[in-house]
């Protein structure tokens, strides 16, 4: 489990030390992150949905695992919203940090470390989690960012454009291709393969390039990126076990999908708040953070989910 962790910080310190050198400029980071949001992750999310075998009863559950994951990012997502205004972020930085916290490494992290925790059971349910995530971060997530640039209203186009974006399209299509068992040519899933296979590498260095010029010692120290890795980190598993701890569904589901609060924030998220033009350096601190503290969180959120919930 902890190899994930390593893996994710020299990832990171690659970044950084690319773009100090040089070898990254600063136009070529920024088309880094538009190649992550507008190909390689659709990738990525066509080809694990589209290979999803809905068999049996199994349909239902995921379905289960996926609609009340949903429903937490939306109860995460307005927790996040009243902290900001309670605590009186800075409006600027308001919808990074908010984005920040809803927002798990479900992925990169959940796939791995839920499959040696729960099985394969329990990766199939951290997909779900996943799904619900990725589509919780191109509708909220953008409208999060934009809700302090001072428009008054957000209009129809730019409604659509946040909803039909190519993450969300991918999702549509890999759910299709998943529901009417559409087999892809091998060809076709290497190629996926490959290019999904880059996102998070790629968002990692996408990363650590994004922090150079950034005083980390002073945003250490800032308020918002310490309260909003404390969010992340323990308020939203906290707020996770709450909504679920007695409801009446299976204790596979409802551990997975409160396990699924638990891990740091997610690295595509941070790349998300670059691309929307907003605070990267702040997503880039709480990313890096949450995920160090991490290190001791998770392990400890699986003991006690193991102990509460299964």
């Amino acid at each position: 489990m902890y190899g994930q962790f390593f893996v994710i910080f020299a990832l990171i310190l690659t970044g950084y030390f690319c773009r100090k050198v040089k070898i990254i400029s600063e136009e070529m980071n920024r088309g880094l992150s538009k190649f992550i949001i507008y190909i390689s992750f659709p990738c990525f999310i066509f080809y694990k949905v589209a290979g999803i075998d809905m068999h049996g009863g199994f349909l239902r559950e995921f379905l289960l695992a996926f609609a009340l994951s949903a429903a937490l990012f939306l109860i995460s997502g307005l927790y996040a919203y009243l902290y900001a205004r309670l605590r009186r972020f800075p409006r600027e930085d308001s919808g990074s940090a908010e984005v920040m916290m809803v927002m798990p490494n479900n992925a990169f992290m959940g796939f791995p470390i839920a499959s040696i925790f729960f099985g394969d059971t329990g990766l199939l349910f951290m997909l779900a989690n996943n799904i619900a995530m990725n589509l919780a971060m191109f509708t909220y997530g953008v409208f999060a960012l934009h809700r302090g640039d001072g428009k008054k209203g957000i209009s129809i186009k730019s409604s659509v454009k946040s909803v039909f974006n190519p993450n969300i399209l991918a999702l549509i299509f890999g759910l299709l291709f998943c529901w009417f068992a559409i087999p892809l040519p091998s060809w076709a899933g290497s190629y996926f393969t490959y290019i999904g296979n880059l996102c998070t590498p790629l968002a990692m260095i996408f990363i650590g390039a994004m922090l150079v010029g950034t005083d980390i010692k002073k945003a250490a120290r800032d308020r918002v990126v310490l309260e909003s890795v404390i969010n992340k980190d323990v308020a939203m598993p906290v707020l996770a076990y709450a909504f679920l701890a007695l409801m009446p569904v299976p204790a596979m589901i409802k551990a997975i999908v409160i396990f699924g609060s638990c891990f740091p924030s997610a690295a595509i998220a941070s790349v998300l708040v670059g691309n929307e033009g907003k605070n990267s350096g702040l997503a880039g601190i709480i990313l890096v953070a949450s995920t160090a503290v991490s290190i001791v969180t998770i392990p400890v959120s699986v003991k006690l989910i193991n102990l509460l919930v299964l």
